[in-house]
């Protein structure tokens, strides 16, 4: 049977990938690098209901398919294809497409040394958009949602944007940053025991406490060793052997500490500010960010139009593009983003608020 299942959501450059390494180096816990893979296995296999030597077979061949996810390979989990196959033929061991994708995870390589494996969890940034869906297909998984300010979050892309992660438009990334936080307060709203939101914040100025608090929601015990996990920098450098990760995850490669926190203060114009301010409104209230200021410009507002018509229709469009099959849910993904580039040249940069300071 498949162990006790976790997922860590969060917007990209949110601290993410710090809580994922922080579980990593539990020696309890499983949790693999990004693979955001679990979506189109499901679409493909989730009308499977005699799990036989067969369809295992078929999974297994279709998952080591070589493929490239965002500068991700399945060759980075550096999964044992023999122990992996000979676990899943055991009898009894695979009910259901969930079962497989949980020990899909639990034998990802880890550069942690592991003890007794009492938690398997999934961290990829981009399943935050389906965050409802993932409720239903993994009815007993927890979720632990990470919010960073919503001004550092933007300034964090932007800084990364030679690796275009995402459009480093203000307006866009603000309003994408509104709608995912209010999506997770409405989904723990409704399922209290399995939700647990915490800031980046939180997490980086009491790194101890907040983490002994995730684990007590996790039931799993608390373990100090953790916040050792930079001493572990050349093998987890290693898992990724990709230029392009080691500078996007760089910065956890040292202790815990508040280095990257109120970077807004010095990289975003007063302009920025405002922009950022309004259209984060009472989201960051929600979520205890103290605004620079609460005035209400008409035409901050009349900017930003597009960008939420834009946001809406992407996260509509990846949510129904997910329950399509996976060639074509892609291509829809992929084109989508050309309605950002096509509304920057209307508008032309300086004209946007959304110039990066010089």
């Amino acid at each position: 049977m498949a162990k006790p299942f976790f997922f860590i959501m969060g917007r990209p450059r949110s601290g993410t990938t710090l809580l994922k390494t922080l579980f990593d180096a539990h020696p309890n816990v499983k949790i693999p690098s990004e693979l955001p893979i679990f979506l189109p296995l499901y679409q493909k296999f989730k009308g499977v209901k005699n799990w036989d030597e067969k369809n295992i077979t078929l999974f297994i061949d279709h998952i080591f398919k070589p493929d490239v996810f965002n500068n991700r390979r399945i060759e980075n989990l550096k999964i044992d294809r023999e122990r992996f196959t000979e676990e899943l033929l055991n009898p009894g061991q695979i009910s259901s497409i969930q079962d497989l994708l949980i020990k899909f995870n639990e034998h990802a390589y880890s550069p942690f040394d592991k003890k007794e494996i009492l938690l398997v969890g999934d961290k990829n940034p981009v399943y935050s958009i389906y965050t409802k869906r993932f409720i239903k297909i993994f009815p007993e998984a927890r979720f632990i949602c990470i919010v960073r300010d919503y001004r550092d979050n933007f300034v964090s892309l932007r800084n990364l944007q030679e690796m275009k992660l995402e459009a480093p438009l203000l307006t866009l990334q603000i309003a994408r940053w509104v709608h995912i936080t209010r999506l997770f307060h409405r989904c723990a709203a409704r399922y209290p025991e399995r939700f647990c939101i915490v800031r980046y914040e939180d997490l980086v100025q009491q790194p101890e406490k907040t983490f002994e608090s995730l684990c007590g929601f996790l039931n799993i015990p608390y373990s100090p060793g953790v916040f050792n996990f930079h001493m572990k920098k050349d093998e987890i450098l290693n898992t990724f052997q990709n230029p392009a990760i080691e500078i996007i995850h760089k910065s956890l490669m040292s202790p815990v500490n508040t280095g990257r926190m109120n970077l807004w203060k010095e990289q975003m114009t007063a302009a920025e500010i405002q922009v950022a301010d309004q259209i984060a409104g009472s989201t960051a209230d929600l979520m205890h960010y103290e605004r620079a200021g609460k005035s209400w410009y008409f035409s901050i507002f009349m900017r930003s139009i597009p960008m939420w018509l834009y946001c809406k229709l992407l996260f509509t469009m990846m949510t129904v593009g997910s329950r399509l099959p996976y060639r074509m849910s892609r291509s829809i993904a992929l084109n989508l983003p050309g309605l950002v580039r096509f509304y920057s040249k209307l508008r032309g940069k300086g004209k946007t608020g959304n110039q990066p300071k010089q």
